[in-house]
């Protein structure tokens, strides 16, 4: 039977219920003010793994997955008085419950395309609030709750259990509250229970509290206890939903119905993609259109995150998701062959020792918490061992009831027109005959026309295309940093690298490197760009200048990477003795060659530039008219010898936003005794920075804080690396 990791009693255990044969499982669903990103799905993936699983073990799953519609927003929001719902709503000329009713659907859609079987029950919050206010009105009998400046709050002091499934006790739960202070809370671990409505506000209700809305906690109390009564077998989410959201529901539900209230939460890790967290912001967040767009089936996502174990955090690329779609359709070929040498007869369990063997073995593996990818390779095991094909297929169907790949659609995935079945029937002929010549020009006519064919035992056997096949790439492009070689230990082949990291605005692209091109004409050099994923027409742009001049080299990245990967592939790949990296709003104004040469001829000069900041203490920094001896070099032109990389390392690819990741960068010099030296008379000007300007001046702020804290975190207490400190101490040349 199967075992699932418990994060209550954290370990391991055997599922069981409170009605034998009966499991009632509840999911947070999603918040439908935006699209569910893929790092959400992989939670409901989870989900389904874990219902399809049960079902397959003969219970019967009672299945409720929420929609948290408009008023309904996490507490942080809630307390900061604002609804991105709303202002969403407003900025698309839509109503409330329109922006909610088109995220609902493309949410049962984007469910609908990964497999993922459809709850039973998707109760939506503004049809339950009625329930809530039940609820509340259960802790205020209870002694539980108290209202406070037209708020309705959640006692935790007077809860003993509080903590129990985060671990976060005592001290610990200020961690999950905000720096502001509620000022109506008894206890700033209180959480709200019911809102009062501000003025304008056009999502509220009435309530014996006054007009208001309820908090986000409540709602999944009370909408699990109407569809599957006071206690719950299996409750999912992700664990970024441990503290404080499940903590609360298990609260608020003990305290009002004064029995435990779910016996297993199941809590599935996040994904990540480029080895971050993903952000719209950061430009590493996709939606399942995305990859749509991209020539990916959408299963072939089901696929990838059927390799990872749910409770380990899993790393996004597109390189991972092409190995996933190879591996999809590689699956669904087998599936194809089998039918054929079937003969498209029906299909038998087996019940023979053979095929109960690989039926056990597999059942075991998923049995032990939720082992999909352990399931996916005892799959691929049978696939290859020496049963009888009609037993295979009869496993791979059946193991396929829990995989949800969509195997037994093969067929009609497979559908071909009668005149390309009609091509293919004259090119066998015609290979029987050993004209293969004329029978290799029909098989491109029918690749041409979107199909494949392959040559069996059977006999030749046609599909169509899939969308990644179909597609030509129009160039190499990687998917991160770790698939470009390191060239660092390879002999310099040229005076000066130019490295320009090129993220769309395909005009300021081209005004960067005509202007390199102009001013370093006559000097052996190299151009390298590095395509960031751009989308407007730079990256059609650079490919044809890296074509039409041999000095310079293209690199494109098949999405936006994070600008310390993007620019670190940029210096791996450079082969020159200097290396010059450019923004793209920089433009060169005149011969830089000889004055850039003479100032890293200084002794100890490890980085040199045209905009230099000072620092009086690391945490405040002076962007006017530092000159000479800096503390750190302004990204917009930074310039060393690249032998200095193998003292100083790469950039750290946490930053995947620009900012600060230069100060970050240049400390790395200054603490291997390097000196950074600024010079403003350098021929460089600057022009509008596009990507700053993109974003807005909340978005800046967040970005450049979160940057600001990593290089804290690691630089913070180096004050002895500063300018301002005796010099003549630190800086030692290192080679």
């Amino acid at each position: 039977m199967l075992r699932l990791f418990n994060t209550l009693g954290k370990k391991v255990e055997e599922l069981t219920t409170l009605e034998p044969g009966v499991v009632r499982m509840y999911t947070c669903g999603p918040t439908v003010y935006r699209y569910a990103h893929i790092g959400n799905l992989r939670s409901y993936l989870m989900a389904d793994w874990i219902r399809r699983t049960l079902q397959q073990r003969g219970r019967r799953v009672i299945h409720v997955k929420n929609i948290t519609d408009i008023g309904h927003m996490r507490q942080e929001a809630l307390e900061t008085g604002g609804d991105k719902i709303i202002l969403a709503a407003i900025a698309e000329g839509k109503t409330p419950q329109e922006i909610a009713d088109f995220y609902t659907d493309s949410f049962l859609s984007d469910e609908e395309r990964l497999n993922i079987l459809p709850a039973h029950h998707f109760p939506r919050a503004t049809d339950h609030v009625p329930e809530m206010v039940e609820v509340i009105r259960l802790l205020f009998s209870n002694g539980h709750a108290y209202a406070s400046g037209g708020n309705v709050y959640f006692d935790v002091a007077n809860f003993s259990g509080y903590g129990k499934l985060s671990g976060n006790l005592e001290e610990g739960l200020m961690e999950g509250v905000r720096s502001e202070v509620d000022p109506d809370k008894r206890d700033p671990r209180d959480f709200t229970l019911w809102k009062r409505a501000e003025e304008g506000r056009d999502m509220k209700w009435d309530s014996p509290w006054g007009e208001g809305f309820p908090g986000w906690h409540i709602e999944c109390s009370a909408m699990s206890t109407k569809y599957m009564g006071e206690q719950l077998d299996i409750h999912t989410g992700g664990v970024d939903n441990i503290f404080p959201h499940h903590e609360d529901e298990i609260a608020q539900s003990e305290a009002a119905f004064g029995k435990p209230f779910v016996r297993c939460w199941v809590h599935g890790q996040h994904l990540l993609a480029d080895g971050v967290k993903m952000a719209k912001s950061a430009g590493n967040e996709f939606i399942l259109q995305d990859l749509a767009d991209r020539g990916f089936d959408p299963l072939a996502f089901r696929y990838l995150c059927a390799t990872v174990r749910y409770r380990h955090r899993m790393n996004f690329t597109f390189t991972a998701l092409k190995a996933a779609q190879r591996a999809l359709t590689s699956l669904r070929d087998r599936v194809w062959e089998l039918r054929c040498l079937n003969d498209g007869g029906s299909v038998s369990n087996g019940s023979d020792g053979a095929t109960n063997e690989w039926r056990r073995k597999f059942d075991d593996t998923v049995d032990q918490d939720l082992n999909i990818p352990g399931g996916l390779a005892v799959m691929w095991d049978m696939v290859r061992s020496d049963l009888p094909s009609q037993a295979k297929l009869a496993l791979l169907l059946e193991y396929d009831r829990i995989l949800g790949f969509g195997l037994d659609a093969v067929p009609g995935l497979y559908h071909t027109p009668d005149e390309v079945c009609a091509s293919v029937s004259v090119r066998d002929a015609l290979r029987k005959a050993a004209n293969y010549p004329r029978a290799d020009e029909i098989r491109t006519r029918i690749n041409s026309a979107g199909y494949l064919v392959k040559d069996t035992v059977v006999g030749p056997m046609l599909r169509p295309m899939t969308e990644r096949e179909k597609a030509v790439e129009r160039w190499p492009a990687v998917s991160s940093s770790r698939e470009v070689e390191s060239l660092l230990d390879v002999p310099d082949a040229a005076e000066f690298s130019f490295v320009v990291l090129a993220n769309d605005h395909v005009e300021d692209v081209k005004r960067c490197v005509d202007s390199v091109l102009k001013w370093t004409s006559d000097e052996p050099f190299e151009l390298l760009i590095v395509d960031n994923g751009s989308t407007d027409g730079a990256a059609d742009w650079v490919e044809q200048m890296s074509r039409d001049d041999q000095r310079v080299r293209t690199i494109h990245c098949d999405h936006i990477l994070g600008d310390g990967a993007a620019k670190n592939i940029g210096l791996k790949q450079s082969l020159g003795n200097t290396v010059v990296m450019l923004d793209t709003s920089v433009e060169v104004t005149g011969n830089v060659v000889g004055p850039i040469k003479a100032l890293l001829e200084q002794p100890f000069v490890g980085m040199v530039g045209a905009w230099g900041v000072t620092s009086p203490d690391l945490r405040h920094f002076n962007e006017e008219g530092a000159v000479g001896a800096v503390d750190a070099m302004q990204g917009y032109c930074v310039v060393f010898k690249r032998e200095t990389l193998n003292v100083t390392g790469l950039m750290r690819e946490t930053f995947r936003f620009y900012r600060n990741l230069d100060l970050d960068f240049s400390l790395q010099f200054k603490d291997k005794g390097y000196k950074i030296v600024a010079d403003e008379t350098l021929p460089f000007i600057r022009h509008q920075h596009r990507q700053w300007e993109a974003l807005g001046e909340a978005e800046r702020n967040e970005l450049s804080l979160k940057n600001f804290r990593r290089f804290l975190k690691k630089w913070g207490h180096r004050t002895d690396l500063l300018a301002a400190a005796d010099p003549d101490e630190h800086h030692q040349h290192h080679h």
